[in-house]
């Protein structure tokens, strides 16, 4: 349970800290980062999929489920962020609440989805971008030279993407500002892009298309919801990965200009307006095209095939979405691994800044070789599930952070091992929480809506609100002076959050936690072999004089005029 001080580590500046990253993101900049992430991860790459094989035209509840469950994410996400003044990523979130051990696993399930949606974003550019400019013709060459036939693999070696990879690679390194700079106006073009798709559907298709169409291959799947209501489900399960865009708002924190006010903010208004989108968005594209023509590469613009205009602006704004999606995912990714180099739970060299851009080279160019392996071999829709289900770990982990938080007395040391008993006792009765609510979503998915699945699904749902009434009614919440954002209604609002995510995470594949598992054990074992004995933890406790060069020690900080407002 070792763990950082967030209030000293803000206060206090190593030598060197002008060569750190640079404080210049305002709140539209936060905000068009988060819907950059969220609408170039979801509308162009995994909604039509979805719509075709999951949900059918009942894509839009899956979207409402999800961002629901979202929200409820989203809302603690801002307390941390506010908490914490603006020191981002809910891999650090973990690390100031709930210590080093649960730090890195939060950290590698960040790192497994911030580099896997940047792999399915990539691809999806690749698709897009050969059927807008060159009619498809590079994927069919690719598909004759280069295809595996291999299940749960991609159909072919897709080697378009490096050229775009480098050239998302190459602005990335260029400078944060710039980074938003691209994206705000291919963002603008992307939105204006979304609301024609919403407005030419519902305009021009007909509603028979979510009763009256069944599939021909398979008559009995017709109707609005022709996969029932588990197809609606594990949509929403996969439909989750749409919104993934708060730990990117969260993960710049050290480059916001005013993180306590602006960050909070921004991830409240880029939900906002992303769930908005998708739910225009669906009820267009549903409208205008049977649900089961949705499969092919380049859906979205193929439904609206019947009106030529149409489709050129759909397969530019999936351009545009997907690049500025691919521009702030390899940003987010970049900085979260800086933040593990910087407390030692992975290479420190990670953590080498350009002294001209302020930009975290290295760790830039890691985050741009790991996902090109997913590009190049993993199928889209297996990419899609592995990232949910990292997500969905996140998530969890977040909500139980918010709920600790409140009940640990403000660190006067730097570094903290010990814990109060109200902090104990609100891990137990948190992570009790969480267990009853996997017990109870499992039962009923195991035992379906018989008689004692729903008596168990019950039960188990109340042993979880029993240990949610325990911590609101018999522990007792520190106040802090100032705070600029609380989540409303907690514990109950994160505790909700943890047991929608829990029906999430057990309405995804096996097959889906078999690989994230397997991403976890790798990420843990790495741990145990180098971060544990090279964390800052263990060298500030080692008193090691190595360390002097990275570790935040007492004797070596200076509060700063760069740090002193944020404490303020």
């Amino acid at each position: 349970y070792r763990r950082e001080s967030c209030t000293l580590l803000l206060s206090c500046a190593r030598p060197g800290a002008k060569d750190r990253l640079k404080r210049c993101l305002g709140i539209f900049d936060l905000v068009n980062s988060g819907v950059s992430v969220m609408i170039g991860a979801g509308i162009f790459v995994i909604t039509p999929v979805l719509t075709a094989d999951t949900t059918g035209p009942a894509i839009i509840i899956s979207y409402i489920i999800a961002g629901i469950a979202s929200l409820l994410g989203a809302l603690p996400y801002a307390e941390l962020a506010a908490r914490f003044m603006g020191v981002g990523s809910a891999y650090q979130y973990t690390y100031f609440v709930l210590g080093e051990l649960a730090a890195s696993t939060i950290g590698i399930s960040t790192l497994i989805e911030g580099m896997i949606g940047l792999a399915s974003i990539m691809k999806s550019l690749s698709i897009y971008i050969d059927a807008l400019a060159f009619n498809g013709t590079i994927n069919s060459w690719e598909g004759t030279h280069f295809g595996l036939g291999v299940e749960y693999m991609a159909e072919y070696i897709d080697l378009f993407f490096l050229l775009l990879l480098v050239l998302c690679g190459a602005l990335n390194l260029s400078g944060v500002k710039q980074t938003v700079l691209v994206s705000a106006i291919c963002n603008a073009v992307v939105i204006v892009t979304l609301i024609l798709i919403g407005i030419v559907g519902l305009l021009k298709g007909s509603l028979d298309h979510w009763y009256r169409e069944a599939d021909p291959e398979d008559p009995t799947k017709s109707g609005f919801a022709p996969y029932g209501f588990s197809g609606i489900l594990t949509g929403a399960s996969l439909a989750y990965f749409s919104y993934n865009g708060f730990d990117c708002i969260a993960s710049l924190g050290y480059e916001a200009k005013r993180p306590k006010r602006d960050m909070p903010l921004g991830i409240i208004i880029s939900f906002g307006i992303v769930m908005g989108l998708y739910m225009l968005v669906c009820a267009g594209i549903t409208s205008v095209a049977p649900f089961y023509t949705m499969s092919d590469n380049a859906a979205m613009a193929n439904a609206f095939s019947g009106y030529p205009w149409m489709t050129f602006i759909v397969s530019l704004g999936a351009v545009l979405a997907t690049a500025t999606g691919s521009f702030s995912g390899l940003m987010v990714t970049s900085r979260v691994m800086f933040s593990m180099g910087e407390d030692g739970i992975l290479f420190r060299s990670l953590t080498a800044v350009n002294k001209l851009t302020q930009v975290p080279w290295v760790a830039t160019l890691v985050s741009m070789i790991l996902p090109a392996f997913g590009i190049l071999l993993l199928d889209i829709e297996e990419l899609v599930k592995m990232n949910s289900g990292g997500m969905l770990i996140c998530f969890c982990l977040t909500n139980i952070c918010v709920i600790v938080a409140r009940y640990q007395p403000p660190r006067t040391d730097i570094f903290a091992t010990d814990t109060t008993v109200m902090e104990r006792l609100s891990i137990y009765f948190s992570f009790s929480c969480w267990i009853f609510s996997l017990l109870a979503w499992l039962l009923l998915h195991q035992l379906g809506a018989t008689v004692i699945g729903i008596i168990l699904f019950v039960v188990m749902t109340t042993v979880a609100g029993v240990n949610v009434f325990l911590i609101q009614y018999k522990l007792e919440e520190i106040k802090l002076e100032e705070e600029a954002f609380r989540c409303p209604l907690s514990p109950w609002i994160p505790a909700c959050g943890i047991w929608v995510n829990s029906g999430l995470m057990i309405a995804l594949p096996l097959m889906t936690w078999v690989r994230v598992v397997a991403c976890l054990v790798v990420g843990q074992i790495c741990y145990f072999a180098y971060g544990l004995r090279h964390s800052t933890l263990t060298l500030q406790k080692k008193d090691c004089s190595s360390a002097t060069e990275y570790v935040r020690l007492t004797d070596h900080f200076t509060v700063t005029s760069d740090t002193e407002h944020l404490i303020n």
